[in-house]
Formats: C-alpha cells, sequence, structure tokens
C-alpha cells in the first residue's frame, strides 16, 4: 500500500471522531435556556443566581 491510502485513512478517522463528538454535543448536552444574556445590570440575573 502506498502513503497516500495511510494519509486518507487517517483524515477519514479523524473527520468521524470530530462528526461524533459533534452529534453527541448536538444530542446529549444540555442547553441554557435563560432569558437573561449573563450581565448584572437587571433583577433577572439575580433572581436567577438565588
Amino acid at each position: 500500500m502506498n502513503i497516500q491510502l495511510f494519509v486518507v485513512i487517517i483524515i477519514g478517522i479523524i473527520v468521524g471522531i470530530i462528526l461524533a463528538r459533534a452529534i453527541y454535543r448536538f444530542f446529549f448536552t444540555e442547553k441554557d435556556h435563560s432569558i437573561c444574556g449573563g450581565c448584572t445590570g437587571c433583577d433577572i440575573s439575580k433572581e436567577q443566581t438565588h
């Protein structure tokens, strides 16, 4: 086998790992659905921290 085949296989494995990680993050991580953007200037963020 030549070196080109090995490079293509390695790149394919790396792309597969990246895609699997992205799919896992999309389905299995919890997203923050708060209204607030995280600033400390309003009462919404103060209520969420208590």
